[in-house]
């Protein structure tokens, strides 16, 4: 019976080491935004979620959440499915199928329209949802949910260096292709520079956190202790890191990048610092007014930054006002194409065929719009009032859990922390981009909610505890 225990055990550690790997490879070719990479993705996560599945059955601690995404993934990609079902009458239908009918004689009528589309969109909406439970199947201990942080916030790191050292060598290069766009700006591994910075600025939190907990465990090392000159060593890689991800994001120029992760830097950072000590053994709470001197601090510290090193994007900004923006001039178009189609939404995947219809010739004739450059109205008029309902319901049960995390947990609160800054600067920047919308950083994201989730559901007891204060190795 021992032995069957221990190898299950052994079995998780090998799937979660593949599941961590999968949301990294993920994100490597361009974001997964071409055919073929998208595919070995999701039949990937889709194989081990099924694995997983069968093998370790319904999480305890995260049963509830894990519950609710099960459920909003049959609600979203089943009525993304019946978009495209042809209709036996044209009172749900979208009204273009009539004009089809009278212009060419077309009988089909749907929801959507563009029923090829719509149905190949299920795949963008399953893979991101199959990663976050598969997550939760897996992440059964607060270490197993920290070795995923850690391998993504390392990965995130690695990522960072190699496109500082191919923005300063090969600027025109992007991986191993000629880079066509946004050549005055780093974009690592994806082919935009909104997407990067996302990316990067959710991997500045990730380090920070990083540094934190090895800079914490080597304090609590005995002195004299032959590892502690290894994890002296690992800490100055961590910082290196940290510094890494932070000059990337810097250099992506993206304003709305920039200015998301500052607002999660604002969240996270300060209380980061006030409970930065490392050991709290024997050691008195601090003075209130000394604490109070901390998070001043710390603040002053997160807005001298992007003074001084957000320069690049502040000056995009100056140059281009929003009311200049192509992104701002399309609003008004997408508004009405929505208030058209709010209640079934004209089907995932066709806002560049729809919005044609409505945009606004103000704007110009220049650029092709496939995107919203705004996740929840793009959602909105895919889907319909639909969208709008999940949403909602998927940030409350974030924020209960959020909420019940940083009410029980002690030693592990700054993960709980660290999980609402990042959702934060993800929401935030969903509103003028799409990086939600790049599978590479929407399984990247997942994977991350995952171990938080699981974190923040945890109970906190003192195996837990005593695992903390030793340096997770991946």
């Amino acid at each position: 019976m021992l032995s069957k225990l221990i190898n299950r055990q052994i079995l998780r550690e090998v799937i979660l080491v593949v599941f961590i790997g999968l949301a990294i490879l993920t994100s490597i070719p361009f974001g997964s935004v071409t055919p073929f990479p998208f595919a070995f993705a999701a039949i990937g996560m889709f194989m081990l979620a099924i694995i997983s599945a069968l093998l370790f059955g319904e999480p305890g601690q995260t049963r509830s959440v894990f519950s609710i995404a099960l459920f909003l993934l049959v609600v979203l990609t089943g009525w993304t499915f019946i978009q495209t079902i042809e209709l036996p009458s044209n009172w749900l239908a979208n009204p273009a199928w009539n004009a089809a009918r009278d212009l060419a004689g077309v009988q089909y009528a749907a929801i959507s329209v563009e029923p090829a589309d719509t149905l190949a969109s299920i795949l963008w909406i399953a893979l991101p949802f199959v990663t976050f439970l598969t997550g939760l199947l897996l992440c059964d201990t607060d270490q197993r949910a920290r070795k995923v942080l850690t391998g993504l916030g390392l990965t995130a790191g690695i990522v960072a260096v190699f496109g500082l050292l191919q923005f300063l060598l090969f600027p025109n290069i992007l991986i191993v292709v000629e880079k066509r766009a946004y050549l005055d700006s780093l974009t690592a591994v994806f082919v935009n520079r909104n997407t990067a910075a996302t990316f990067l600025g959710l991997g500045t939190l990730l380090m920070l956190t990083l540094v934190r907990d090895i800079t914490r465990a080597y304090s609590n090392y005995p002195p004299g202790e032959p590892g502690r000159n290894a994890l002296l060593l690992r800490s100055w890689i961590y910082i290196l890191l940290l510094c890494a991800c932070f000059t990337a994001l810097m250099l992506s120029r993206s304003r709305a990048g920039i200015f998301a992760t500052f607002v999660a830097a604002l969240i996270y950072f300060p209380w980061l610092v006030i409970n930065w000590n490392g050991s709290r053994r024997h050691l008195r709470p601090a003075p209130r007014w000394r604490s109070m001197l901390k998070l001043l601090s710390a603040i002053a510290f997160v807005v001298l930054l992007l003074t001084v090193f957000a320069g690049q994007a502040i000056l995009r900004a100056q140059e281009r006002r929003l009311e200049d923006d192509d992104r701002f001039c399309i609003l008004p178009g997408i508004w009405r194409a929505i208030s058209d189609h709010w209640l079934t939404g004209t089907g995932l995947g066709t806002f560049r065929t729809v919005f044609s219809a409505y945009r606004d010739p103000a704007c110009g004739i220049f650029g092709v719009f496939d995107r919203a450059h705004n996740f929840y109205l793009e959602g909105f008029l895919g889907l319909g009032i639909l969208f709008p309902i999940a949403t909602v319901l998927a940030f409350s049960v974030l924020a209960r859990v959020f909420r019940r995390g940083f009410a029980q947990r002690r030693r592990l609160r700054h993960y709980v922390l660290l999980g609402l800054a990042a959702t934060v600067l993800v929401a935030l920047h969903a509103a003028v981009d799409f990086s939600l919308q790049i599978p590479g950083f929407a399984v990247f994201y997942s994977a991350f909610l995952s171990a938080v989730v699981a974190i923040c559901l945890g109970r906190s007891n003192g195996e837990a505890d005593m695992a903390y204060e030793r340096p997770l190795t991946t």
